[in-house]
């Protein structure tokens, strides 16, 4: 099996590239795949695993055919080229974004004769990543041809070498935002910006085999506010068709998807996450300003929780409950969002674990069952974007003692294996060693680093 160990190296023969991704990850010999294709995947959309079978293509290319079964069906564009016309930030997208929603009862699929992942009937291995690009603003740069610094392209053939039935990304998918050069020393030679270029390097290139590999679910994090790279979440990732404007205070509908034995909300936290990230530096575009946010997240979570009658994992960018920095006092915070005040009440019994990402490390809290309204929280944010410095596990979150944690700043991915209803993870990193083991009993959540 071959490895990707910079970007650059992704876009020799990338077409040839992504064919072979395609094949090989299924199993299967690579087909004939286009020359116009850019980028391929698969996405969780809605109930009953509806999945939307997205395709990136050149301007001058029309949207490629699908083969479903003996029948072909031909894909529809989502976002046409052009500049940005949703999100405050300036780019251009020089590419045509197609797409066509096939039900969860087909079983084989190809594109331009490559076999492509449909949604299993039952997912029995997950794989979670979370704020995965390599960071170049202000300061606290990274190198990204350097897998030492920014290892996402590494931990994301791996994780497709783990064979999943699924893949949650939880956000923050683009970080090479605004030059450093005249700010620090250490600056690397990367474009930055919000556009096509800048996705295609810093999610779709390196995460090419990882996206063929199986279904994902998105989930929107605050680097896709339409103050910042909200164009292209909202031409290539979101869940829904390709919106006229920004929704209602820049926070999108939550959706319910998967099967009875492995259900997953999905909430948009983006636009509520601190203002500050973890690494102390105060965004230029920020989030984190919506004015009196709480109405709004109920009404969206009332519309999905009638259809949270099976184990569910909630989904959402910013935690309800972690640990990170606060810079002002140089001290461990517990960060209890807005989402704790106005859903934790609401939450019902069924939803077993809440995953998030934001802050840059792995965090798993559990919290005792005598506080219902505190799910165990598991964040998986370290997978590419420079680390957040290791806090400790609190005793407790807002008066709910915390009997047993882990925080572990250090890069990785996450494997989950489904034992009848129980779940075995792992924390896996750059090298594709374990490190942090967990096991999930309904809501009791217990993690243990490696030795």
């Amino acid at each position: 099996m071959f490895e990707i160990r910079t970007v650059s190296l992704v876009h020799i023969n990338r077409f040839v590239f992504l064919a072979l991704a395609l094949g090989i990850a299924r199993g299967l010999l690579p087909g004939p795949a286009a020359a116009n294709t850019l980028a391929a995947w698969v996405e969780l959309v809605g109930s009953d695993m509806e999945a939307s079978i997205r395709a990136i293509v050149s301007t001058d290319s029309t949207c490629p055919e699908l083969q479903l079964g003996d029948e072909t069906v031909q894909m529809q564009v989502r976002a046409e080229p052009g500049p940005s016309v949703l999100a405050e930030k300036q780019a251009e997208f020089p590419v045509r974004v197609c797409e066509a929603k096939v039900p969860a009862a087909e079983q084989k699929i190809t594109l331009e004769g490559v076999a492509i992942p449909v949604p299993a009937g039952e997912f029995k291995r997950i794989v979670i990543v979370g704020d995965t690009g390599c960071r170049i603003k202000k300061k606290n740069t990274q190198d990204c041809n350097d897998p030492k610094y920014w290892p996402y392209p590494r931990l994301a053939n791996q994780a497709a070498d783990a064979r999943p039935d699924l893949v949650i990304h939880v956000g923050d998918y683009l970080y090479r935002e605004k030059s450093c050069q005249g700010r620090t020393d250490e600056c690397p030679e990367s474009p930055v910006g919000y556009g096509w270029n800048i996705w295609d390097v810093d999610f779709f290139a390196p995460s090419a085999r990882l996206l063929a590999a199986a279904p994902w679910i998105m989930v929107r994090g605050n680097h896709e506010t339409c103050k910042r790279a909200g164009e292209g979440w909202f031409r290539f990732l979101d869940h829904g068709p390709f919106p006229k404007k920004c929704p209602k205070a820049d926070i999108g509908d939550s959706f319910v998807t998967g099967s009875k034995g492995a259900r997953f909300a999905v909430m948009d936290s983006a636009a509520i996450a601190k203002d500050e990230d973890d690494l102390g530096e105060e965004d230029d575009a920020s989030s984190g300003d919506v004015e009196n946010p709480d109405a709004l997240l109920q009404q969206k979570f009332e519309k999905i929780a009638g259809k949270l009658d099976a184990p569910t994992w909630l989904l959402s960018h910013a935690p309800f409950n972690a640990v990170r920095l606060n810079k002002d006092a140089d001290a461990d915070e517990v960060d209890d969002t807005i989402q704790q005040r106005a859903l934790g009440s609401l939450l019902p019994a069924t939803v077993k674990l809440i995953v998030s990402g934001h802050v840059h490390a792995f965090e798993a809290l559990s919290f005792k069952e005598a506080n219902p309204a505190h799910v165990p929280q598991l964040v998986v944010g370290d997978s590419g974007t420079k680390l957040a410095r290791e806090q400790h596990v609190p005793n407790n979150v807002s008066g709910a003692p915390v009997p047993s944690g882990v925080v572990f700043s250090h890069f990785g991915y996450m494997v989950w294996d489904r034992e009848g209803t129980n779940w075995n993870g792992q924390l896996f990193d750059e090298r594709g060693s374990p490190r942090v083991r967990c096991k999930l009993i309904e809501r009791d959540l217990s993690c243990k680093k490696e030795d």
